[in-house]
């Protein structure tokens, strides 16, 4: 806010001042897109935020969830929001055995459900409403809220704590699994015969089943609110696990002397302006294996077997290096002092014998990382510090100041970690 303090701030910097803003912060698509939306309201609403859902929409970066809180936050508008807290609290109101990623849940039913709660009376303080909802379901009705804390408004109004009482009336009364069993066969037979939209497949039958495993379990002290508390721990149900993609890369850290400054530059590419870390910066580098490529990814899926990350040797990767470097060196750039010579012919050594693993928000980099001191010539020598690659992307000679002031990921920062303590040994 220091940096930006208005709209036209915001919109007439630089992505890279942006990013030097956001740096290690992760999702850079977000600091895209907050740039993007900035320079729309700027140049096509002369700086004015509209007050509807409707047009917040129309600004890049901005989605239903974002427009409808800004739209009832700021400017009192009778709206709806809906995110994963919120859906927490409406599985637990409803009984929906759901988890809250489910389309049914956060994308339909839940916007109808919170609707009906901030329309409610006049449907005035919509704002102070949706605020109250996301606050709840960050705190008292949280993943380990218990639904019976006398601090929690809705504690007489979860049906997910009526069902665990239920539910722990039948195993007090019987001690066995022989009813709820009837009852988890009772709820799949209605189940098959008027499917619900609401829940998920087996929805009703895991949730009962996990409350009566909870409780069988569990030495109880106080029956009562232990069976309403398991009731309220079964809702939602957990989202489905996606396993993180993995890729192997072969990472060269090629750095140089300025005798001007009396500093090091290191040489640094920019990724393609689409798809992750769109328009970062980071050491070149050259993809050798990654599990979405893989031929056998639908059998493995299908057979729940987990990706098993290669070793490529080091020779492949060495290769993989070598012709990358030769491709960002094209012939028709005039370097001086054969630049792409020295470049390729540069010896890089392998800087620990174990690769270094970073984890994006869906992506586990392993990275074997080369690194490479041009001692041949300097940054003087060089003709051209910054060109373009074949494929448009930007090449530069940086110093640690300019990666500070782009805003490099902390994934770069953790490899000129690994390049540090190797130089230093």
């Amino acid at each position: 806010m220091k940096s930006f303090p208005t709209v036209y701030a915001l919109a007439n910097a630089s992505e890279e001042e942006i990013n030097s803003h956001w740096a290690g912060l992760g999702f850079y698509r977000r600091a895209r897109l907050l740039h993007r939306g900035a320079t729309y309201v700027v140049e096509k609403l002369d700086g004015n935020i509209p007050g509807t859902v409707d047009e917040l929409m129309k600004i890049d970066g901005i989605g239903r969830y974002t427009a409808s809180a800004i739209a009832s936050i700021a400017f009192d508008q009778c709206v709806p929001v809906v995110d994963g807290n919120v859906c927490r609290v409406l599985s637990r109101l409803t009984g929906i055995a759901n988890n809250i990623k489910a389309p049914t849940l956060k994308d339909r039913t839940g916007w109808r459900l919170a609707e009906q709660i901030v329309s409610a009376g006049n449907g005035t303080n919509a704002g102070d409403v949706n605020q109250a909802l996301m606050e709840l379901g960050a705190t008292y009705c949280s993943p380990s809220g218990t639904g019976i804390d006398n601090c929690d408004p809705l504690k007489d109004f979860y049906i997910s704590t009526r069902i665990g009482y239920e539910v722990g009336k039948i195993l007090f009364k019987s001690d066995d699994f022989n009813e709820i069993n009837d009852l988890i066969s009772n709820a799949n037979v209605v189940r098959g015969t008027s499917k619900c939209s609401l829940c998920e497949d087996n929805g009703v039958s895991n949730v009962l089943s996990r409350i009566a495993n909870e409780l069988h379990a569990k030495k109880s002290t106080n029956k009562f609110k232990d069976w309403m508390k398991s009731g309220h721990a079964a809702f939602p149900t957990p989202p489905p696990k996606k396993g993180k993609r993995e890729e192997v890369l072969a990472v060269a850290v090629i750095c140089c002397e300025d005798s001007k400054i009396q500093a090091e530059k290191w040489l640094m590419i920019q990724r393609p302006n689409t798809g992750l870390l769109a328009g970062q910066w980071e050491f070149p580098s050259s993809i050798l294996w990654n599990s979405g490529g893989d031929k056998q990814k639908k059998k493995r899926k299908k057979e729940n077997i987990l990706s098993s990350v290669p070793v490529i040797p080091e020779y492949e990767r060495q290769v993989a290096l070598d012709e990358f470097l030769h491709k960002m060196c094209h012939d028709d750039l005039n370097f001086g002092k054969s630049f792409g010579m020295h470049l390729r012919k540069c010896t890089r050594q392998n800087t620990s014998l174990q690769p270094v693993e970073h984890i994006f928000s869906h992506v586990r980099h392993t990275m074997w990382i080369e690194y490479g001191h041009l001692t041949s010539l300097t940054i003087n020598d060089i003709k051209q510090k910054s060109w373009k690659t074949w494929d448009g992307r930007e090449i530069r000679w940086m110093t640690l100041k300019d990666m500070q002031d782009v805003g490099v990921t902390s994934g770069v920062k953790k490899v000129l970690s690994n390049v540090k303590s190797y130089v230093s040994q």
